[in-house]
C-alpha cells in the first residue's frame, strides 16, 4: 500500500523523525510564512519535471499555483492533493532507504550523498548498500557505517536510523524512502520528502488521509498485490522483488534505456495465472515499446508467469526479453522460446544488452 507525502509524513512524524511543517492545501492555514513550496501528491515519481512542484513566493499566488497543480495529471494519475510546506535551509541534501529486498528475503539500507537524484542516476561508487538480518535488526556497526559515508556525526544519525529502522519493522513496511534527506541550518536530519509503503493488512487504512484515484496504474496494480508506477519512457521493467527491480532499471538507464514502468511481482500473482494476464495487461495499457522480465522463483513455477508472458504478449511485433531463473525453468524456456519475439537469457546484463541492441536495430529484428 503506497502512501502519499502528505501520508508518509505523517508517520515519520509521529515516531520522532523531523519532518518540515506543512498542511494540504484544502486545510487553508490563515498564518503562513512565504515563500512556501507547493508539492502535487500523487503516488507516481517525476512530479517535479512534470511541473507539480512550485515556489510560491506571497499569497497573492498561492491560489493560482494551488489550481494549476491541482489540474494536472502526472504520468496518468490526476493529482489529489496539494501540499503546502515550509522552505528548508539545508547544508547538506542526502538520499536514504530502508526497502524489503523480496530476493534477499532480508531489508537493506539504500544511502547517497547526492540526495535530490533519482538513485538510479547516482554512480554505483557513491552508493551505500547495507544487509539487515532480519532476525537481528539494525546493529550499531550498520549505524556508524553509514554515518561515516555520509560523513553526518554517529550521534545525529544514530537515533534517527533508530527511528526509521522502528517505523520500517513496526508499520510492517516495504518501503520508507526520504530524498532528499536535509542536514539543517541547525544541524538537524530533516525528511525533505517521503515515499511509503506498506504491507497492506487489517488497520492500515487508518494512514490513508488522502482519497485515492482508483483509475490509476499503481492503484490498479495494487488490486493484483503487485506493486507499479509509470515512469513514462519506452521499456517496461517486470521484476519478482524490490531488489531485481532496481538493479535490472539501473542496468537498463546505465545502457542508455529509458523505463516505460517498473513493477514489482510481489508474492501473489506469480501463483495466479488469471491475475497474471491482467497485470500484463494493465503494462500494456502503458504502451511500453519493449518488455523486460528478470524473476527468480525458488517455490512458484515459473510456468505460471511463462503461460501468462506467452499469452498475452506472444502476438505483439515488440520485442520481449526475459531473465528467469527458479523450478520449472527449463519448461517455461520452451514455451516461451516459440515466440519469434522473445528471447530468454540466463544473465541479467546479457539481458538488458540484448534488448538495447533490439530497441537500437540490432542483429536479430523481432520487429519484422
Amino acid at each position: 500500500m503506497n502512501l502519499f507525502e502528505y501520508e508518509g509524513k505523517k508517520i515519520l512524524e509521529q515516531n520522532g523523525i523531523c519532518v518540515p511543517k506543512g498542511f494540504l492545501s484544502k486545510d487553508k492555514i490563515a498564518d503562513i510564512t512565504f515563500p512556501i513550496i507547493a508539492k502535487a501528491q500523487v503516488l507516481t515519481g517525476g512530479r517535479g519535471k512534470a511541473g507539480g512542484v512550485k515556489k510560491v513566493n506571497d499569497r497573492d499566488e498561492l491560489e493560482f499555483v494551488i489550481e494549476a497543480i491541482a489540474q494536472k495529471t502526472i504520468k496518468g494519475e490526476k493529482v489529489q492533493e496539494v501540499y503546502l510546506e515550509e522552505i528548508v535551509s539545508f547544508k547538506q541534501e542526502f538520499y536514504l532507504s530502508i526497502l524489503m529486498d523480496r530476493n534477499k528475503k532480508s531489508p537493506i539500507i539504500i544511502a547517497s550523498r547526492q540526495g535530490g537524484m533519482e538513485i538510479e542516476s547516482v554512480p554505483k561508487d557513491q552508493i551505500l548498500v547495507i544487509e539487515i538480518n532480519p532476525l537481528l535488526g539494525l546493529q550499531d556497526f550498520m549505524v556508524r557505517r553509514l554515518s561515516n559515508f555520509l560523513q553526518v556525526d554517529y550521534k545525529l544519525i544514530y537515533p534517527f536510523m533508530k527511528n526509521i529502522w522502528s517505523i520500517f519493522k513496526n508499520e510492517k513496511a516495504e518501503l520508507i524512502e526520504i530524498n532528499p534527506l536535509f542536514l539543517d541550518e541547525n544541524d538537524r536530519l530533516v525528511a525533505g520528502d517521503a515515499k511509503v509503503s506498506l504491507e497492506e493488512s487489517e488497520g492500515t487504512d487508518e494512514y490513508l488521509l488522502i482519497e485515492r484515484d482508483r483509475g490509476s496504474f499503481s492503484e490498479r496494480c495494487r488490486s493484483l498485490k503487485a506493486a507499479g508506477v509509470d515512469i513514462g519512457g519506452d521499456i517496461a521493467i517486470v521484476a519478482s522483488g524490490a531488489g531485481l527491480g532496481m538493479a535490472t532499471l539501473d542496468i537498463i538507464k546505465h545502457k542508455g534505456g529509458s523505463v516505460n514502468s517498473l513493477v514489482d511481482l510481489q508474492g501473489h500473482v506469480i501463483h495466479n495465472l488469471d491475475d497474471a494476464k491482467t497485470l500484463i495487461e494493465e503494462i500494456k495499457s502503458l504502451n511500453p515499446k519493449a518488455y523486460l522480465f528478470n524473476f527468480y522463483f525458488q517455490l512458484a513455477s515459473c510456468k505460471v508467469l511463462a503461460e501468462a508472458i506467452s499469452s498475452q504478449l506472444g502476438q505483439l511485433k515488440v520485442p520481449i526479453v526475459i531473465r528467469m531463473k527458479g523450478l520449472d525453468m527449463e519448461e517455461a524456456r520452451e514455451k516461451l522460446e516459440a515466440y519469434p519475439n522473445i528471447i530468454v537469457e540466463e544473465n541479467l546484463e546479457k539481458a538488458c544488452e540484448s534488448l538495447i541492441s533490439i530497441r537500437e536495430g540490432g542483429s536479430k529484428c523481432l520487429l519484422s
